[in-house]
């Protein structure tokens, strides 16, 4: 991706809230199968990730495990919250 797309997105990523969590189950089956959804539609989303998910405590690594699994971009990674793009 180039950058003055990555900055636009990063740009309009920062007025959305997160529509998804992961809580205490992780990255299950169900969550990933939303995620895709929620990504096909809005192209752009905003993921929470609980510290009581059982994922790891470093963010990018959990972001880029996620972006894996969704076949999604990683935008941005803010505290505990993570923002894919739809490729």
């Amino acid at each position: 991706m180039d950058k003055v797309k990555l900055y636009t997105l990063k740009k309009e990523s920062v007025n959305l809230t997160p529509l998804m969590s992961v809580g205490k189950n992780g990255m299950a089956d169900s969550v990933i199968e939303e995620l895709k959804k929620q990504l096909k539609v809005r192209k752009l989303v905003k993921v929470r990730i609980h510290k009581n998910s059982g994922e790891s405590d470093d963010m990018k690594e959990t972001a880029l495990e996620l972006c894996e699994k969704c076949n999604a971009e990683l935008i941005d990674v803010r505290g505990r919250t993570v923002t894919l793009y739809k490729k």
